[in-house]
């Protein structure tokens, strides 16, 4: 069964190929496992290679000097975003465009400008072909036109970011580099149809291509979606920096602010000896035991050889001893009141339980305490160094995405987790 979210749509990167698509702002190391196959390797090199040309001082055709951020407040925008509510903008709600169901004009349409460049509604919806070839054949038109818009305002900005870092990796190589990138692109998208042809099962391109074309899409519309996030992630993970040590002020307040996750409760080591009441002990017979013990125990007799004698109770063979026991970890209220306030050594005295009768003694007990901060300050450190890392690449993303001029009718709509 597909898994969807609440609006009812497959889920980010689904469809029927096995094509996968993840969120740029996913966490590094789920990221980097998914991504970073062997085949791209070489676009490590050439993105190393970079540095080593003296590229990281080359001028960024694309987006340096950071352009102009465009807002509401603009009057060329304002004036644009009144044209697209009165309907002559060029870049407006895809749906809008098209009478009926004519899938190519559709993908044609420009939903988004990204800095000039146009964004086809067909770029957002490659990925889900085939899933929207079977919508469209149990929706009615305005429920499956809806649902193409849902699509596009989840995922915009998604497709958007990673475009992005592509631009970027790209502005920073030259023609013969990215030439080189490309074929590496290439090499390892054979693999990837190599794969379709075993999940579609057919054995030539061509017939590969005529099934992809089946389900709304094509072996170009896949490589160029394919360079786009392998281009993307590689370029995202080999401009990410290691984050910086957490000081001890830091590792300090996180300790303040998570004390209750280093509450150590009350817990104490002792002692028991009981006798239970059965079928063939009745009560008298099992508190008369209990004296015995009892009297042994005055005369001296060491408490361990004294519960092997008498007591039926879970740790009789081992002398009657308990380790340490917390509170709130004990069926019997009133068994973990008496451990909590017998004085420490002391024997208590013979006392009624529901199924017995019984005499405890506590060897040790410890009140409520902390673990100390020395104690686990190289795992803060390391709770605070991964959380670190997990939010790096949407933190390289976001500042990515404010320096871009971006155009759009669409509200992005975040996916939920």
């Amino acid at each position: 069964m597909r898994v969807r979210d609440r609006t009812g749509l497959p889920p980010q990167g689904s469809g029927e190929m096995g094509h996968r698509g993840e969120q740029i702002s996913g966490t590094f190391r789920a990221a980097r496992r998914r991504w970073l196959s062997a085949a791209v390797c070489g676009l490590s090199l050439v993105a190393v290679g970079c540095k080593s040309l003296g590229l990281n001082k080359h001028d960024n055709p694309v987006l340096q000097p950071p352009p102009r951020r465009v807002s509401l407040d603009d009057t060329e925008v304002t004036r644009r975003l009144a044209a697209a509510d009165a309907g002559d903008s060029e870049i407006e709600p895809a749906s809008a465009t098209v009478a009926g169901d004519d899938t190519e004009v559709f993908n044609a349409t420009v939903i988004a400008r990204v800095n000039g460049a146009p964004v086809f509604a067909g770029e957002v919806l490659e990925r889900y072909g085939d899933y929207l070839r079977k919508a469209r054949e149990k929706l009615p038109p305005e429920k499956y036109e809806e649902l193409r818009e849902l699509i596009i305002q989840r995922d915009l900005r998604s497709h958007i970011e990673r475009r992005l870092l592509v631009e970027r990796m790209k502005s920073k190589l030259k023609p013969d580099q990215i030439a080189l990138l490309d074929q590496h692109v290439d090499k390892a998208f054979e693999e990837r149809i190599n794969e379709l042809k075993r999940e579609l099962k057919v054995s030539t391109r061509t017939e590969l291509e005529l099934a992809l074309n089946e389900r709304n899409t094509s072996l170009q519309a896949l490589r160029d979606s394919f360079a786009t996030e392998r281009i993307a992630m590689e370029y995202l993970f080999s401009s990410l920096e290691r984050p910086p040590a957490p000081t001890r002020p830091e590792i300090v307040a996180y300790y303040q602010e998570h004390l209750d996750d280093y509450k150590i409760p009350a817990r104490v080591k002792w002692q028991q000896i009981q006798v239970s009441i059965d079928r063939r002990t009745s009560a008298a017979e099992a508190e008369a035991k209990l004296q015995q013990a009892q009297q042994e125990l005055a005369r001296g007799v060491p408490f361990e050889d004294v519960a092997r004698k008498f007591s039926d109770g879970p740790t009789a063979s081992d002398g009657g001893n308990w380790d340490w026991t917390r509170t709130g970890s004990l069926a019997d209220a009133e068994l973990e009141a008496r451990l909590f306030a017998l004085p420490v050594g002391q024997l208590s005295e013979v006392y009624a339980t529901r199924d017995g009768f019984q005499i405890v003694r506590v060897l040790e007990r410890q009140e409520d305490s902390r673990t100390p901060l020395a104690d686990v300050q190289d795992e803060i450190a390391e709770l605070i160094r991964k959380e670190r890392e997990r939010n790096l690449p949407k933190e390289f993303v976001e500042r990515l995405f404010e320096e871009a001029v971006i155009e759009t009718k669409y509200e992005f709509l975040e996916p939920e987790a």
